[in-house]
């Protein structure tokens, strides 16, 4: 993703899909010097190219030699060198990557970038919060199971600290999901399991590609989910209807906490989204305001081996 390196700190700054450089406490990237205007300058990404813009600070931004007009945009490109003023120290333009999910820790500064298209908040293992897209314009935060949607730029509360989330939309030309990416509607699960289901081992097909995902214990929940929506399509449910189960009825079943459920489908999701699939989240689906859940993908087998 699109970075900055402080050639004075040797800091790399990481780029969200809009950031705004200046002294003021609501800017992106903060400067102490100062010549530095509140907001003097922003770096943002057009969906082909990341440009600069000063906006008509009173020391002026260069690029290299170039010294900007107001309003003027210059697209970037890896080696340049830009300065903000005079006396704050240059940058180099390290990366010119899109921009990718991140939320950055109000307090120290900590950023969190999405893996697999899952930004999880504070950490991987558990989340407390769990933002992922729900098409080109819109974003979920998924928290305990409730379902909410969270915008660009929003800051969020999570175990009693502040974050706010980038997150990249189609609007802005920054969220990407290439023809070529394989997602959760192409892909046959296979499940087998042993006669006491203490072993499920689980294999996704994507035509003649096959991607072993090997057995684990957050597979289980999964074939729970698998069996309902077989035994619906066996009904002849409709296809939205399909495998739709109370989450304390599957909580019974596997005879855990919620807690414990949340960690094991966040295990698959990532795992699924660790082996290419671009829309790992919709693995298991969520009913908002229901505490029903699904599995995701509707062509599924199981083997009892």
């Amino acid at each position: 993703m699109g970075a900055l390196l402080g050639l004075d700190t040797g800091r790399k700054e990481l780029l969200p899909a809009r950031c705004l450089v200046g002294r003021s406490r609501a800017c992106d990237l903060i400067l102490a010097a100062r010549d530095v205007s509140s907001q003097h300058a922003v770096l943002q990404w057009t969906g082909a190219v990341w440009e600069l813009q000063d906006l008509g600070s009173r020391n002026g931004t260069t690029v290299g030699e170039h010294k900007l007009a107001f309003g003027e945009r210059v697209p970037l490109r890896r080696g340049h060198q830009i300065r903000f003023g005079r006396q704050s120290g240059a940058f180099e333009f390290v990366d010119d990557a899109p921009p990718r999910p991140m939320a950055v820790h109000l307090d120290s500064g900590r950023i969190r970038v999405a893996e697999a298209g899952l930004l999880a908040l504070p950490d991987d293992d558990p989340p407390e919060l769990l933002l992922y897209p729900d098409g080109p314009d819109r974003w979920i935060g998924e928290r305990h199971g409730e379902l909410a949607e969270v915008g660009d730029r929003a800051v969020v509360l999570v175990r009693g600290e502040m974050w706010r989330v980038h997150l990249p939309t189609g609007g802005s030309g920054t969220w990407e999901e290439h023809e070529a990416d394989v997602t959760v509607a192409d892909l046959l699960l296979r499940f087998s399991h042993s006669s006491n289901e203490e072993y499920v081992e689980l294999v996704a097909f994507v035509g003649d590609r096959r991607i072993d995902l090997q057995a684990r214990a957050h597979h289980y929940p999964l074939l729970l989910l698998a069996r309902a929506r077989l035994a619906d399509q066996q009904r002849g449910v409709p296809e939205p209807e399909q495998g739709w189960m109370q989450q304390d009825r599957l909580l019974a079943m596997l005879k855990i906490e919620p807690g414990h459920l949340n960690i094991s489908i966040h295990r698959s999701r990532a795992q699924l989204g660790q082996a290419g699939v671009a829309d790992a989240a919709r693995l298991v689906e969520r009913r908002k305001g229901t505490r029903q859940l699904r599995l995701g993908v509707p062509r599924v087998e199981i083997v009892r081996v």
